[in-house]
């Protein structure tokens, strides 16, 4: 049986908590109040429940919190046989975090009229929240559970699938609420894409490449723990001559933190590079996430 790194538990465990509080604070008390709406799940939910409030003259009116954990649920679901059971742990701790934090009703915006700043402010407290929660290797759970999935078995971002999601809901928001509204909210959607992709790299592979003089050492760990292959090519370094070896690996970015933690346990000084990969031809195993 594997024996469970409670260390690195604790730090996936801190950014879950610290990402998910970060984006539900940034819906919670700039996005939603200002009328604005979030992407995926949150988003649909909120726009039902600002039209169910808008026909019924405010009689109907259902917590966010609430129905967000319900669309949740068949998500997770789907996410605990699909993906890892690590990775749906964690995104069920966030789901049930954000969710909470959404329950809570706070009727006005911090910012009071100015939609421009809270819809700046709500998106980058959103992509620094997802930030996080990607670097962990975990999500909010949502319609992220069926990006991420898809894109592991097709190995194609899925980014165009998540904006034509987020045009309908901006969409439907500006027809029935209002042109500004649409506006202020792309706005916000289109700067949370921005920082999120400054916390978290927006590829799908990272192409590593690891100097040291243990190389054939840390080959066997990699190839015997980890899905893919590695290359060795034997090089000299310059100033001190001596033998070293050049690993070299395209892996998920998902499994960037594991091969660095392996590589470091076995040779505290490799030199690493890793690089951002726009595509990949050839054989290459995609790893469900976790």
């Amino acid at each position: 049986m594997k024996k469970l790194d409670w260390r690195k538990e604790g730090k996936t465990l801190l950014y879950t908590f610290v990402g998910t509080f970060v984006y539900a604070i940034g819906i919670l008390f700039f996005i939603n109040p200002a009328q604005l709406y979030a992407g995926g799940v949150t988003g649909v939910s909120q726009l039902i429940i600002n039209i169910l409030s808008d026909q019924t003259g405010g009689a109907v009116a259902i917590n966010l919190g609430l129905l967000v954990m319900v669309f949740q649920i068949p998500l997770l679901i789907f996410a605990w046989y699909k993906l890892s059971r690590r990775f749906t742990i964690y995104t069920i701790i966030s789901s049930v975090i954000g969710s909470i934090i959404l329950a809570f009703s706070w009727p006005n915006s911090i910012m009071g009229n100015d939609l421009l700043t809270a819809g700046l402010i709500g998106g980058v407290l959103g992509g620094v929240g997802n930030g996080i929660l990607a670097i962990a290797g975990t999500s909010g759970g949502g319609t992220s559970i069926l990006f991420q999935y898809w894109q592991i078995k097709t190995g194609r971002s899925m980014g165009m699938y998540q904006i034509a999601l987020h045009g309908v809901i901006i969409l439907l928001a500006g027809l029935l609420f209002g042109l500004d509204i649409a506006v202020y909210t792309i706005i916000s959607q289109v700067i949370s894409s921005i920082v999120l992709d400054k916390v978290f790299t927006g590829y799908n592979f990272i192409k590593l490449e690891v100097i040291t003089t243990k190389g054939l050492e840390i080959a066997n760990e990699l190839k015997t723990r980890l899905p893919h292959g590695v290359t060795m090519i034997d090089a000299i370094g310059a100033y001190t001559h001596q033998e070293k070896t050049v690993l070299y690996a395209v892996i998920s970015v998902h499994e960037m933190q594991m091969y660095v933690r392996l590589i470091r346990e076995i040779d505290p000084a490799a030199f690493i590079v890793m690089t951002p990969v726009q595509k990949v031809l050839g054989k290459f195993t995609k790893k469900i996430i976790g």
